[in-house]
């Protein structure tokens, strides 16, 4: 499994379809280390249809610029899914504001956990939902 560390976190595919972005402890992601999150999240996908599983366990913050970099419709273009899990109450406040910042803007679905594999599991019905869709706009 290939694996590739940025300054504010680790990630990996867990499968062809599946990104896991590992946050790093007391990370902050400023606009820079967004622009490098999504440039490494592209070089793992290779231009494929994915879900990103965050696991947000370690304790991170956003600044205004990256959140708002991360609002840009480019960023999630090949994104069908993401599932975020976190088990802080300061990190589910942060996430459950973010998602609702994103989802005024997105078309992919955004969803908070507290389990690493109901998260995963979530994103593997989604890959599959996806894939039916493609069946079906594409007979």
């Amino acid at each position: 499994m290939k694996i590739i560390e940025g300054k504010t976190a680790t990630f990996s595919m867990l499968d062809k379809n599946i990104l896991l972005v590992t946050m790093k402890e007391n990370a902050e992601v400023e606009l820079a280390d967004a622009k490098e999150n999504y440039e490494i999240a592209m070089r793992l996908t290779v231009g494929n249809r994915y879900v990103s599983f965050v696991d947000a366990r370690n304790y991170a913050t956003i600044t205004d610029e990256a959140r708002n970099f991360s609002t840009l419709p480019h960023v999630y273009a090949n994104v069908i899914a993401q599932a975020i899990v976190v088990t802080s109450l300061a990190s589910r406040l942060l996430v459950n504001f973010l998602i609702k910042v994103h989802n005024k803007n997105k078309d992919v679905e955004m969803k908070l956990f507290n389990d690493y594999n109901k998260a995963l599991n979530w994103l593997n019905q989604k890959l599959v939902e996806d894939k039916a869709a493609v069946v079906v706009q594409n007979p």
